[in-house]
């Protein structure tokens, strides 16, 4: 249909006998409707959002709250021994708390104690990787490399953990933990690298006795017996009273062949705890040891002289007490002759010369004769058993602590 004109607003035709644009008449009322709708809607959705918000919250919340009454029942569980049974239980706590890392790290506790190994690992390994400094992250990781015995990956984590970050909470010291470590390696028979250890756990043990008595007491399994006396005498500085810094102080005097101090040590371990056997048969060996030593300058010629005689002696009769019981006679020589007729051929050339007005004659008998003795002392050990105490085991250790036989 033809108008008489166009809207010079909007360029609508204007229809014949309207003065207004149909179409711009009606746009104000058609705007407010539009803004008032749109009002609405943003209030609706305002409020929908936080309607999301509560249920969301709620639902987190439950969530939560599962999770740590699952993680809960596992852990009472797991204390008590049953790990097996924690595995379910810290499972259905990870669903409802998904990458809590106290319950990964739990499970794979779980996982370790049951047997789980290869699991656990995996556990494990994905929080290290997350947090390489954790402290109890890498104890794990070396426990578990403990029961793989790869040894060199257990004193890495190790170390990791006593270096690593630790709740605030943790009872776990770095000493407690270089301690555990050292004992591993001793127990292994990694004696130079508990020793690197052992030195670190000097220096960071605090003056107390009992702990400097710990210390000690793994220098002394390590076979240092000198750091094991130094670390002894450290701790009877702090405290005399107790026994086993004495007892200790013994031993390894005794291990280190100082005989003399190893009998005052003893003596004081039993002054205080006369129910201490070892440090009573320690004690009575070392007497025979210095009743018996013919290389003791401190003692007046005679008395050494006197004492190689009784030496030799002794040995004679314990080659032929050692022969009687292997049913071998001594003095019909076998062909070729066994160990024991050689040494016993020996001594008979010898038991001559071993008297005391020999020895006066010729002093240098006594390093020849003595040479004999320890000989027959460790033949006749290598056939009949090591002695465990009395004289025989006190000439041995004379041997040892004077080069054994020459």
């Amino acid at each position: 249909m033809q108008g008489d004109r166009l809207c010079e607003k909007c360029g609508q035709l204007i229809p014949r006998g309207t003065t207004d644009c149909p179409i711009c008449a009606n746009s104000l009322g058609f705007s407010l409707r539009r803004e008032t709708l749109l009002f609405l809607s943003f209030g609706m959705l305002v409020v929908l959002f936080g309607v999301t918000g509560v249920l969301v919250k709620q639902y987190h919340a439950r969530e939560r709250a599962l999770a740590r009454q699952w993680h809960d029942r596992g852990e009472a569980k797991l204390r008590q021994g049953n790990a097996a049974d924690a595995i379910p239980d810290f499972r259905t706590a990870l669903f409802h708390s998904e990458g809590n890392q106290d319950y990964q790290l739990q499970l794979a506790q779980s996982l370790v104690a049951s047997g789980h190994e290869e699991e656990a690992r995996v556990y494990l390994i994905r929080l290290w990787e997350s947090d390489p400094a954790s402290g109890p992250v890498n104890l794990e990781l070396a426990r578990l490399a403990e029961r793989q015995a790869d040894i060199p990956q257990v004193i890495s984590y190790y170390h990791n953990a006593i270096d690593g970050v630790w709740p605030g909470s943790a009872p776990t010291e770095p000493r407690v933990l270089r301690q555990q470590l050292c004992e591993y390696l001793i127990d292994h028979g990694r004696h130079a690298e508990a020793l690197a250890e052992l030195i670190a756990l000097s220096s960071e043990t605090p003056d107390d006795v009992p702990l400097l008595t710990q210390v000690a007491g793994l220098f002394l399994k390590a076979q240092d017996y000198d750091s094991a006396l130094k670390e002894y005498l450290r701790a009877l500085r702090r405290n005399r009273r107790l026994p086993a810094p004495w007892a200790g102080a013994g031993k390894a005097a005794f291990m280190m062949g100082d005989y003399r101090a190893a009998r005052i040590y003893l003596a004081g371990a039993l002054a205080r705890n006369r129910h201490d056997a070892e440090s009573a048969q320690l004690l009575a060996t070392a007497n025979q040891v210095e009743q018996a030593d013919p290389f003791d300058r401190r003692a007046p010629a005679q008395v050494r002289q006197r004492r190689a005689v009784f030496d030799f002696s002794h040995a004679l009769a314990r080659l032929e007490a050692c022969a009687q019981s292997q049913g071998e006679d001594l003095r019909v020589a076998a062909n070729p002759p066994t160990d024991l007729q050689n040494l016993y051929a020996a001594a008979m050339k010898m038991k001559p010369l071993m008297r005391e007005i020999g020895l006066r004659r010729d002093p240098d008998l006594l390093d020849s004769g003595m040479s004999l003795v320890f000989q027959i002392e460790q033949g006749t050990a290598r056939q009949c058993g090591a002695p465990s105490s009395g004289i025989d085991q006190a000439l041995l250790l004379i041997g040892q602590k004077n080069g054994g036989a020459n």
